[in-house]
Parts: C-alpha cells; sequence; structure tokens
C-alpha cells in the first residue's frame, strides 16, 4: 500500500500543501481539483522530484522519503515530453526497463499486446515525429506499464485522447494495475475518468 500521512511542501511563502491519503495495491486513485491546487506537487514528491518539508510517504512499510527518484518503485508518464525523438517507439519503449534488465520473449510478445491494445499497431519501428501527439502519449503509456514498477504516477497523460480512444487506453490500464497489484495514481480533470474507471476520487481543495 502506497501511504502518505501529513505530507507537507510549500512553494515559497504563500503555497502550502498537505496530503493525506492511501493507495491500495490494484487500485487507482483519480486525483482532482483546481489548477493549483497542488496535484502535479502530490505526484512530484511521491517520484522523488520533491522534497517534503514533514510527513509519512511509505510502500508497504518501506519509508520512500530518503530514496532518490531513481530508486523508487515508481513510473511516472507525464502529460507531455515523453519519448526521445532519436529513438524509434519501440526502442522508446524498451529503454524504460533500464540497463539490468533483459528484452525477454515474453517481455517481446507483452510489448506486442500493449501496442495493439491501445491501436499503436505497425508503429514499434516508426520515430516519434512520424505520429501524432495521441500516439506518441500511448508509447509512454506502453514503457510505463511494461516496467511494471508498483507505483503508476498518471499526470494528465490522456488529455490529448478522444473519449473512446482514453476508454482503451483505461481498460489496459486497469487490467494491469490488477494484474500487477500495483497502485497507480491518476491526475485528471475530466470527471468522466473515474467514473469510468469506477476508481475512488480525491479531490483537492485550497486553504
Amino acid at each position: 500500500m502506497l501511504l502518505i500521512e501529513e505530507l507537507r511542501f510549500s512553494w515559497g511563502e504563500e503555497l502550502h500543501f498537505t496530503y493525506d491519503l492511501s493507495v491500495a495495491r490494484g487500485e487507482i486513485l483519480a486525483v482532482q481539483g483546481p489548477s493549483g491546487v497542488g496535484k502535479t506537487t502530490l505526484l512530484e514528491l511521491i517520484a522523488g522530484f520533491q522534497a517534503p518539508t514533514a510527513g509519512s510517504l511509505g510502500w508497504d512499510g518501506d519509508d520512500l522519503c530518503p530514496l532518490p527518484p531513481w530508486q523508487r518503485p515508481v513510473t511516472t508518464v507525464f502529460q507531455t515530453d515523453n519519448l526521445f525523438a532519436h529513438l524509434s517507439c519501440f526502442d522508446n519503449v524498451v529503454i524504460g526497463l533500464g540497463p539490468e534488465e533483459k528484452v525477454t520473449p515474453a517481455r517481446l510478445v507483452k510489448i506486442h499486446e500493449f501496442f495493439v491494445q491501445l491501436g499503436l499497431e505497425g508503429l514499434q519501428h516508426r520515430m516519434p515525429s512520424q505520429i501524432s501527439g495521441g500516439q506518441q502519449q500511448r508509447v509512454a503509456l506502453v514503457r510505463a506499464l511494461i516496467r511494471a514498477r508498483p507505483i503508476l504516477l498518471l499526470d494528465e497523460s490522456f488529455s490529448a485522447l478522444d473519449w473512446e480512444m482514453r476508454k482503451e487506453c483505461f481498460d489496459t490500464l486497469k487490467d494491469v494495475v490488477t494484474s500487477h497489484d500495483m497502485a497507480a495514481v491518476l491526475v485528471s480533470h475530466d470527471t468522466r475518468d473515474a467514473a469510468y474507471l469506477g476508481c475512488r476520487e480525491l479531490r483537492l481543495a485550497a486553504g
């Protein structure tokens, strides 16, 4: 379980955030709220891109706060700038595994399955500049899912997709999160997302 208690962070003297939440294995939590209320900051704290001033952040009883981003069991899919322009879509997915993990035949099959499920069949060897922005986001999602890290953070990752394609991504996301006992945190402005996923919602408020 991802457990966050009294986790505090400040941007200067004016913006102060406090977070209390938990996300179980196999669960997706949708985080919503107006701009500037701290949704992306929450993901940055979990990923280790920002350091809290107080509170606790743990995964299955282990304290994540002392760990740098690359040592945390976390994968993040941002809204934009997810792919390396000089690598093919396939190589962009494979590079996410890291040098210590092998591209096994089973992984190759799974990568192909994800490309098919997300409407990307036949695009594996194209460059990012040769596909649309929505397709680039789906390639980034494939890379995140194939890593199978236990904590998955999604920062407006589907906003560029039309609703029908977004639902297909959500179907794949739900299957992977459930089958791999992952905890996923989805930042979204669209209330339809949480309704379609059938997941809990956390609404952040200022003040």
